[in-house]
């Protein structure tokens, strides 16, 4: 577990794109098949509907780069898997109420964090 100070916050809303099933429109025509993509494809949809807030962080000291849990965070945040590809950011996605509990964290002036790497993840 290393012990980290988050110095820089950023959020960036992301915009929902616009989803179209053509499974109907092909059935009607009398064309069907095996849609192996679509699992992928629903899963995506889900996350990105949920978890609609990108939010990125500055930490000090410098993460390696790879996956981490980080404690000290409310719950919803904390257990969310944070992704550091470049030294120093490590960026998730939240989702409304985590982000909500991620500001009323943020305001009440607490920046230590522990970073706990997930294996396997």
């Amino acid at each position: 577990m290393t012990a980290l100070r988050i110095t820089h916050v950023e959020h960036r809303r992301r915009t929902p794109r616009p989803f179209i099933d053509l499974a109907g429109f092909f059935l009607f025509f009398g064309i069907s098949g095996v849609d192996h993509g679509r699992e992928a494809r629903m899963q995506r949809r889900f996350e990105e509907e949920t978890f609609p807030h990108h939010v990125t962080v500055q930490v000090t000291p410098a993460l390696a780069p790879g996956r981490y849990r980080l404690d000290g965070l409310p719950e919803d945040v904390g257990g969310r898997p944070w992704a550091v590809r470049r030294a120093g950011q490590a960026t998730t996605a939240l989702s409304d109420d985590g982000w909500i509990a991620f500001q009323a964290w943020q305001h009440g002036g607490r920046r230590d964090v522990r970073a706990v790497p997930l294996a396997g993840v």
